[in-house]
């Protein structure tokens, strides 16, 4: 798997919960197929679900959630690249891009 990172807020204010489940979903689709994974990854809590999105290929999965406690957000997990650590995620909310 992929080194993951996140940001200050996502760390401070993001349900661990929530925070679990995303880096889970992070960790299946590296282990299913690389091919067909998106640098990014969108994830929008709402409701009693989380839906996670990419653009190429396009893709949408919906998950169901056993708690509705969570403020309705959204979330970017995106790859990136570094010479010494290789690729990695960088999970944060769209406005810390």
């Amino acid at each position: 798997m992929r080194t993951v990172f996140m940001t200050q807020q996502i760390r401070e204010k993001l349900d661990i919960r929530a925070l679990l489940m995303i880096v889970s979903i992070l960790k299946s689709k590296e282990s299913e197929n690389s091919e067909d994974l998106d640098y990014l990854q969108v994830f929008e809590f709402e409701d009693k679900k989380l839906i996670n999105r990419q653009e190429e290929p396009q893709l949408v999965n919906v998950y169901p959630l056993e708690y509705n406690n969570l403020k309705d957000c959204k979330i970017w997990a995106v790859m990136g690249l570094d010479e010494v650590i290789g690729e990695y995620w960088t999970i944060m909310y769209p406005d810390e891009y």
